[in-house]
Order: C-alpha cells, then structure tokens, then sequence
C-alpha cells in the first residue's frame, strides 16, 4: 500500500507537468517563458514533497526500530530481531530515495548527509543489544538503553530529521512563493488560461496533501495493527500458524515458535511426516490434504514431539484465507490440551480402578440417587443374582419388590434424614437367593446440602450365623475338653481376674471350699524362679502386649498342699469380634518328668561317664568363647596332658583298675584348679586344662608343675599303689594364635616334645 500511494503521488506530478507542457504548446512565444517557469517551479515542488515524504518516512522507521529494540530488552520477543532488521531496510531504502531526490543545494545536501551519519551511527549502537538474548542481562540493557549516550543518539536521529523535514518544508514554500510570482506576473497576458492553470495546479496540489496525510494516516493504523494483531496473537495460549497456498509458513506467532522451533520443514505436511507421532500421521495428513485441495473442514487431535523433545497433544483447527473468491493461503490454529488428555486419562484409570474395586469386593455396592433409582451397582450383583440383577435407571423398589421394599422404607426414612443405617434382614429370598443380609446405608449430601442420594452395602452373613448358631454348642463341647486335657487351665477378664478354671486347675490351685472366681490371677497362680523368689505369670504381659508370650524356662508352681511342681507357662490375650483385647488365658504345663530327663540327657552330652568331667565338646566351646572376648591385654593357656605309663597300669592290673586311676587323677586337678578354669578328659589318658585369663605362659608352667607333682604321687587300687608320671605340653594365646584349632594342635605339638624328651616334664614350643 505505500508503494501504490507513492506510485499515485508521483503519477499526479507527472499529469501537473504534462498540463505545463500543453500550456506552453497552446501559448506564444510570450508563454514560453511563463511556462517554462511554472514546469521549473512544478518540478521543484514535486522532488520537495518526495523528500519530505521520504523523510517522514524515515522518521517512522526510527520509531519501529526503537520499539523492536524494546521489544527485545523488555520482553525477549523472538520476532524483535527481524521487526528491527525490516526497520533498518526501509531506512536505507528511504536514505537511499533522498539521494536520489537531491538537487545541488549545499544545505540540503548537509542535512542529508548528517542525517545518514545520525541514522548509521543509531543502528551500529542498538545492534549489539540483538547479538544475545537480554534475559539474564536484562538490567544492565535497560541502564543501557536509558543511557545518555544511548539517548543523545536518538535525540540526534530526531534532530536530523526534524531540521531536514523544516528545511524542505521551507524550500516547499519558497518554491511556492516562486510559483505565486510567475502566476502574477503572467496573469494579465494569460489571465483565462493561467487561471485554469491555476486552478489545476491548485486541485492536484490538494490531491496530493490529502494523499500523503492519507498514506501517512494509513501507514500509522497500519503500523498499530499489525503491533497489536502480534500482541495478542503472542499472549493468546494458541499456536497460530500462517501459511501460503502451497503450505509453506509465511509467518508464526511466539507459542508457535516455541512449540516447533527451527523444525518447521518445507511445507506443513513434510512438518507433519517429521514430527507427528507416526500413529497418527497418515489420518492428519490425510485431512490437510483435504483442505488444500478441496477446502474439506480440518479439525483433527494428534500428538507431536515439541521442539524440547516432550509428546504434546494437541488440537487443531485450520481455516483457508480467501481474496477475491481464491485461496491466498491457511491460517491454523493448535491449542496444547496435553494436561486436558492427562486429566481424562487419569479419571477414566480412577473409575477403571473404582470398578475393578468395588467388583473385586464380596459384596454388593451400589448407588441409589434421590429418586431411589440406581445409578451404580458393582459386578458382585451379576455374580450374585445373574440376569436379575439390577440395571442402571431401576428403581430400588423394582428391584427388591414390594414385600423387602416395605421392610427397608423406614430405613431409607432415616437416611433422608442424614443418618447413616446398619440392620440385618433375615433369610432374604430375593430372585431365588435365600441369604441373610448385613445391609448398610449412607447418605450422600451435594454441595448445596441437598439429599442426593445413599450407598448401599449388602454382606452376605449368612455363614456367619450359622457359625454363631454352632458356636453355643462348640462351648460345650470346649468345657468337657478343657476337663479332660492334663494342663491347667485358667481365663481372666482384661484385669487379670479369674473367669474360669478347668478341673485340673482346680485340682493343683485350689484348697477345699476356696473360691478362685473374681479373684486376682498372682493370688491364685504362686510361682518360683530359679533362684526361688517369686515370680509373675505370663498372662498380665500377654494382655498388655496383646501377643502369646510363652514361658520356655521351667519354673515352680506353688500347689494347695504346699508341694511344688516344675512348670511351664503359656498365655494369650483372648479378643472379641472387633479385635479388642478382653482378657486372657494361662496354660499351665507338668513339665517335672520332662524336665528331670533332659537334665540327665544334658549331663550325659557333656560330660565324661568315667571321670564326671566334661568333654571334648564343652571343652572346644568353653575354648572358642574364652578366645572370642580375649582382651588386647589378656592371655589363656592351654595344657594339654598325657599320663606315662598308663598303658602298663592297664595291661598289668586289667581296665579296672585303669579306670579308677583315671577317676582319681581327675580329682586331684580338680582340687588344683580354679572356677574359672576347665578341665576335660579328651579320651583315653588325655586330659585338657583351659586356664582362664588373666594367666601368663609362667603361671601356666607353675600349674602344669602341681599336675605333674600331683600325677606322681601313688594312686590305690584294692590296696595296691599304682604309679604313672605326667607329660604337659603348653600353648598360650595370642602368644601362639587365636584359632581354636590351631592353639590345641600346638599344645599337643607341645606334649609330644615333652614326651621325646624323656617324659614326666613341662614343653613349650
């Protein structure tokens, strides 16, 4: 558009001076001069007007330059960069229509050429601030921009401007002074036709300051428009796509941009083929074709990968724009409705997930609205009453029929009312199910407060009640069992008072006419711990912890007669139908013969039969834990021994008597060890001694010297002394290692040298 008005402007100045040409045609030789005279003044106004158009011209471009670059500083809009650029184009083009336009006037060729050094130095001063993005500089470039120097270019861009406009401004009026002098001083020899010439020049001269204040009006609206069609296009959350006929994009706004990027292909559908998700492709193309050829609606949903790599879904629209009856090109709209997607999906997995729920529960679910009608029933109705079962939009009372719909009326009464309702309905024949029912009811309120309608629960308990039915009888049956067993018995409330005794309770507890009943468990219940002082039974613990707590260690029961009898006890809280603790039971188990017998078996798997002493095993464990808590400045010693000559004891006096020598050397060291030592037989005529810590290698030689003096005294057989000697061979630990294993084999190493050393002595290797 201003091209063409700029193309008329100039096309009326060519029709004022071929009306100059036909005067002077018409005229004598005494109009040539006037003529030539009005063409001269003609052709002067005329390049004064382009220059001053180009001018003004000049000055709007200054002004779009100056909002890109705020554009840029302020909001980082990605189109500020080529909205600058196209403003610096025009400048230089209109620069250059000056050039063009100047005549050989020395002030106008200055003004020019100040204004294209104030123009040149204005663009090299703002075209570093469009090198970067000003977001993490903003600040510094708004300083910048408010700057002094910053400004004093800009005032000097408008200064120019404004001398070079006033400047020709003025020349326009001189030439139309001149042009007014010519007319006069022709005016009396070409009065009729000046006058008409007058009046031409007049009209195209009014023609043509309304043509220029009409383009300069329309530029500016022009101008605004398009500022504000990009700022609403921008802040709208749209991507909005132009494009040409062919499918090519001619323009995007910020969203759009920020969805594709630099992937825009060469046309909408090869951006399409690269970018869409490949399900989806071939339909969306499809329909873009459709538009393009022959106009077909395009309103498609498809997902596609952003430009930051993210699946977006998106909504389409697509309209084409029409000139004169013909497609220019599209215009396309998406909208990102991904979290949209993301919302219906998740809700539709809710109610998915709800359903597969409330099927999953064995019993019936549904929801009644205000009008008693259904509007949700789970899968455990069509499992239960097949077809029968209710469908959505059926009445309850449809449903349950007359006679049942009459016996829960009063129920739905006090739901209306906000109560929430728990009955049972007894052997219910509904659509040939016979069950008893445990049925709940729960209002549901809107948000208004209104009554909207209950939810109904339905538990089939008829299992239930023929278990409490067996349950009376079971009791009986528990009493003569409980009678019958050989523990004792005995239940108390949560308080530890006594509920109930069984016979053999009774028999062990309680004395002639005494009364258990009501009172404390510990008054009735007297145990003894190993060290004989009195001890709690197990219950109250059971109670308070609510677990079975069962006392392994056998104690001692105090009986009526005043006896005792080795016991162990085990309790457990009792609960109700709720899971609350109400009380508890104590199990009293005659643990005496048992006992007695596992103390035998555990003297008989550590200990020596011959000498009472303990054996290899006690032996190898007392070893393995003594070296496991070894302190740093601690030692042991072991002392591993052999009686020489013992062979000869047996062969000569026989094995008894071997026998007794051997019973006798043990508790002789016995007599020679402490507490804390051990002393085993290993087998044969070995003897082991663990000396405990604290004990050095040099106490450990002492005491292996009272066993060898203690093994060379006489030993009595039927009044025969019997005499053998003592060999010892000693390792001490860390001194000789911590390895259990390791530690004896070097104690036998040991006695071995004492051995090949001629017997009866002490060895250390």
């Amino acid at each position: 558009m201003p091209h063409e008005r700029h193309a008329r402007l100039t096309h009326l100045v060519d029709r004022g001076t071929r009306a100059s040409v036909a005067l002077v045609v018409l005229l004598t030789f005494a109009g040539v001069a006037t003529a030539l005279g009005l063409l001269a003044t003609q052709g002067i106004v005329g390049k004064r007007y382009e220059v001053l158009i180009a001018t003004n011209a000049i000055g709007q471009d200054v002004h779009d330059m100056r909002a890109a670059i705020g554009a840029w500083v302020l909001r980082d809009e990605p189109n500020a960069r080529a909205m600058w650029r196209q403003a610096v184009g025009s400048a230089h083009d209109h620069m250059a229509m000056l050039g063009g336009s100047l005549g050989r006037d020395r002030r106008e060729n200055e003004l020019v050429a100040q204004l294209g050094k104030s123009l040149q130095d204005r663009v090299d001063t703002a075209s570093p601030l469009l090198a970067r993005s000003a977001a993490s500089e903003r600040q510094r470039y708004i300083d910048e921009l408010m700057g002094a120097d910053y400004q004093s270019r800009n005032d000097a861009v408008a200064h120019d401007v404004s001398a070079l406009a006033a400047y020709e401004r003025l020349r326009l009026q001189q030439g139309k002074t001149r042009q007014d002098l010519v007319l006069s001083i022709a005016g009396l020899a070409l009065a009729g036709l000046v006058a008409w010439s007058v009046v031409t020049l007049r009209r195209s001269r009014h023609m043509a300051g309304a043509l220029l204040d009409n383009w300069r009006d329309a530029l500016a609206a022009t101008q605004q428009g398009r500022a504000e069609l990009h700022a609403f296009t921008d802040a709208a959350p749209l991507a909005v796509f132009h494009v040409d006929a062919n499918g090519v994009p001619l323009w995007l706004n910020a969203q759009a941009v920020q969805w594709v990027g630099t992937r825009k292909g060469a046309d909408v559908a090869s951006f399409m083929r690269e970018n869409i998700e490949p399900s989806d492709q071939a339909r969306v193309v499809d329909a873009w074709r459709n538009l393009v050829t022959h106009g077909d609606r395009f309103e498609q949903v498809f997902r596609f990968r952003g430009d930051d790599g993210l699946l977006v879904w998106a909504h389409a629209h697509a309209t084409p724009v029409r000139v004169d009856g013909a497609t220019s090109g599209f215009v396309a709209v998406l909208q990102d409705i991904t979290g949209a997607r993301m919302l219906q999906e998740e809700l539709d997995h809710s109610r998915r997930r709800l359903r597969r729920m409330t099927d999953a529960i064995p019993a019936l679910i549904a929801r009644v609205d205000a009008d008693e009608v259904y509007r949700f029933v789970n899968g455990t109705y069509r499992d239960w009453f097949g077809d029968a079962a209710p469908r959505i939009g059926q009445t309850l009372r449809d449903f349950v029929g007359e006679l049942y719909y009459q016996r829960v009326a009063p129920m739905i009464a006090r739901v209306r009312q906000g109560q929430a309702v728990r009955f049972e309905m007894n052997q219910m024949n509904l659509h040939d199910r016979l069950f008893t029912g445990d049925v709940t009811y729960t209002p549901e309120f809107g948000d208004d407060g209104a009554f909207s309608g209950f939810y109904v629960m339905v538990t089939d308990i008829s299992e239930r009640k023929r278990l409490e039915e067996s349950l009376f009888a079971a009791k009986e049956l528990a009493q003569v069992t409980l009678d019958s067993i050989g523990d004792a018995v005995l239940t108390t409330d949560i308080t530890g008072a006594i509920t109930f005794l069984n016979q053999r309770a009774e028999d062990l507890l309680l004395r002639p006419a005494m009364r258990a009943r009501g009172m404390p468990i510990e008054h009735v219940v007297k145990l003894r711990d190993s060290n004989d002082e009195p001890s709690e039974t197990s219950l109250m613990r059971a109670i308070t912890e609510e677990r079975t707590v069962d006392m392994l260690q056998p104690r001692q029961l105090l009986l009526a007669d005043g006896s005792r009898l080795d016991i162990e006890d085990v309790a457990a809280p009792i609960r109700d139908r709720d899971g609350h603790v109400v009380g508890g039971v104590l199990v009293l188990r005659d643990v005496s013969v048992a006992r007695a017998v596992a103390d035998r078996m555990r003297q008989l798997a550590e200990s020596d039969p011959l000498t009472g002493l303990p054996n290899r095993m006690v032996f190898e464990e007392r070893l393995k834990g003594s070296l496991a808590h070894l302190k740093a400045d601690e030692s042991l010693a072991v002392l591993y021994m052999d009686l020489d000559g013992f062979k000869a004891v047996n062969d000569v006096h026989g094995h008894a008597a071997g026998d007794e020598l051997l019973r006798q050397f043990a508790g002789r060291l016995l007599r020679r060890t402490r507490k804390t030592d051990t002393v085993c037989r290993l087998g044969g005529d070995e003897f082991v001694a663990l000396l405990a810590p604290p004990v050095s290698l040099r106490d450990a030689m002492v005491r292996a010297e009272e066993f060898i003096n203690a093994a060379s005294e006489p030993f009595s057989w039927h009044g025969m002394p019997l005499h053998v000697t003592l060999s010892v061979g000693i390792a001490e630990a860390p001194l000789h290692g911590v390895d259990a294993i390791a530690l004896v084999r070097r104690a036998d190493d040991a006695l071995y040298e004492a051995k090949a050393a001629g017997k009866n002595r002490v060895s250390v290797l």
